[in-house]
């Protein structure tokens, strides 16, 4: 089974609704992957989503609930690892959370993360890859 890290912007995403978002949380509450995830990225995910512009719009039992899962089915790591150099630095726990979780991948929804191609090489070579849903969905043969 893939093993991944879901960046917080596609969680986000998912918790508005998003039409490409929501197949991905559908299909880890349906056991089709693995998430591997950090109490780093769950406190960013409740940060994100109770800012103002976006608490009015997210369900907070859909928050609430999201959350109990990574919690209770996520797959708990905490990184150690620096990882190779990002063009952001706030994108690095995602990174060290991958590699400490030796994940298949990342799921991004963050084009600044998918277009660095230093970095994705650097990963790669570490085992992980950088993906978008979309890629997602194709390796579980949802598509």
């Amino acid at each position: 089974m893939l093993r991944v890290v879901v960046d917080t912007n596609l969680w986000v995403r998912a918790l508005l609704g998003g039409r490409k978002t929501l197949p991905l949380l559908e299909l880890w509450r349906a056991g089709k992957f693995t998430v591997v995830v950090s109490h780093y990225l769950i406190d960013e995910l409740d940060k994100v989503c109770h800012r103002a512009r976006l608490r009015k719009h997210i369900y907070p039992i859909d928050l609430n609930l999201l959350h109990e899962q990574l919690h209770y089915r996520g797959e708990m790591v905490e990184p150690t690892s620096i990882p190779p150099r990002c063009r952001d630095p706030k994108d690095n726990p995602v990174l060290a959370t991958a590699i400490d979780g030796k994940v298949d991948a990342i799921v991004t929804g963050d084009s600044d993360l998918r277009a660095d191609y230093e970095l994705r090489s650097k990963m790669e070579k570490l085992g992980i890859a950088i993906w978008g849903v979309e890629t997602l969905l194709i390796q579980i043969e949802v598509v």
